[in-house]
């Protein structure tokens, strides 16, 4: 070794060699390449969740700039479980289950309103066999499945006394009453209620101290991220709402856990109507379930639908699409189709992809309310980090469900395809 204190050239060069002109690649990989960036992230999810959206502006004014008032399709709930109560009117319509004979006295198995389709009827009423044309008059109701005419109440007016085949259409017409008689009997229909959840959602945001005080290209990152999560928590509520399922269950720390239900749920399980297409939608097949869709509830209805609805819903309606803008949409994208059974405001629902592209919801909007409970409507929790964290940790708190009533307003067209 030597004993001089000079300098040793090192054996192996330190680090890698370029030979040639530098370019760009070597300060790349360097990591002293300015990167050019616009000063703004994009982000590729949908921005819009419409069906929460609508709901919760109805009834506000618009001036221009933001939205003013209260929702009318918003209310409170002082209880996680909220209800409603649905009532109908009085059944009109059975059908004839089995035969009766076309003469004398005559008893009529009924159906189709229900379990107890014979209490639709009340002694008095005038009926009519659609098929027949026959006009009688209801003499007993004999059971919650029977009813009788007489011999002497058959064939009124001008009609003919028939015999009755298995699913005949019986109406009821109206009732006849001789004079100075008493009060007919009492036949009402029963309340029954439509029950729901609230739900708890949660979504965190979180950074160090480090990275909230760091410099970055684009705005800094916590107030980046609070829009972010903000948008993916209201994509969460509104897929909750369309496809959730009605349940409670005690969660692993022994409380309460609750889900709300959705309008997938609400229409499989009530007297809504579904038609499954099965294939491309055509124009009389969409014609029939407008028929059907609009049979009960408003002449003016929301369609939701994903994308391969609305490509075919273009092709059907090529050229007779209005675009409305202003108040009336309430910030979110319609298309207004006038159609012989009813105004059809068209939204596309981005969160309708993939299996549900070939859905879409003929929904009557006075069917739903958002229900929230009161004081935890969506909030921005801020700095609900431990005391000793270095960082800081924010959430975004909604607990919401969907009140819903009268399922058969509304239709589900499901099962289109390319």
């Amino acid at each position: 070794m030597s004993s001089y204190p000079y300098y040793n050239e090192p054996s192996k060069t330190r680090g890698t060699i370029v030979t040639g002109a530098r370019d760009t690649s070597v300060s790349n990989t360097e990591g002293r390449l300015v990167v050019d960036a616009v000063d703004k992230v994009y982000l590729l999810e949908p921005n819009q969740n419409p069906f929460v959206t609508l709901l919760t502006n109805v009834g506000k004014d618009y001036d221009g700039k933001t939205w003013k008032g209260v929702g009318i399709q918003k209310a409170v709930t002082g209880n996680p479980e909220f209800k409603v109560f649905e009532d109908f009117h009085g059944g009109r319509y059975a059908k004839v289950s089995g035969t009766y004979a076309a003469s004398g006295d005559i008893t009529i198995t009924v159906s189709g309103a229900g379990s107890s389709s014979g209490y639709i009827f009340t002694i008095g009423d005038v009926i009519k066999n659609a098929r027949t044309g026959e006009v009688m008059e209801v003499a007993t109701v004999a059971s919650a499945t029977t009813i009788t005419v007489a011999s002497t109440s058959r064939g009124l007016g001008s009609s003919a006394a028939a015999a009755g085949a298995d699913a005949d259409g019986l109406y009821i017409i109206g009732n006849a009453n001789e004079e100075g008689s008493s009060a007919r009997n009492v036949n009402t229909t029963v309340a029954s209620s439509q029950t729901n959840y609230t739900q708890i959602f949660r979504t965190s945001i979180s950074v160090t101290g480090t990275e909230d005080k760091s410099k970055v290209y684009g705005e800094k990152d916590l107030p980046y991220q609070r829009k972010k999560k903000g948008l993916e928590h209201a994509m969460d509520i509104e897929r909750a709402l369309w496809f959730g399922e009605k349940s409670s269950k005690t969660g692993t720390n022994g409380k309460p856990k609750r889900y709300t239900g959705g309008v997938l749920e609400f229409i499989n399980q009530g007297n809504a109507y579904v038609q499954n297409q099965g294939g491309p939608l055509t124009r009389p097949d969409f014609n029939t379930f407008l028929r059907e869709g609009f049979s009960y509830g408003s002449t003016r209805k929301k369609l939701f639908c994903g994308g391969i609805v609305l490509q075919a819903i273009n092709e059907i309606a090529l050229g007779q699409l209005q675009t409305v803008t202003g108040a009336d949409s309430y910030g979110v994208t319609i298309k207004r189709w006038v159609t012989p059974f009813g105004e059809i405001d068209i939204v596309q629902n981005p969160l309708f992809v993939n299996d549900y592209a070939g859905y879409a919801f003929l929904l009557d909007m006075e069917s739903f309310r958002y229900r929230y409970m009161e004081g935890r409507d969506t909030q921005l929790r801020m700095n609900i980090q431990a005391n000793d964290a270095d960082g800081q940790a924010d959430e975004f708190l909604t607990e919401c469900g969907l009140e819903r009533n009268m399922s058969s307003k509304n239709a589900l067209l499901k099962g289109c395809t390319d």
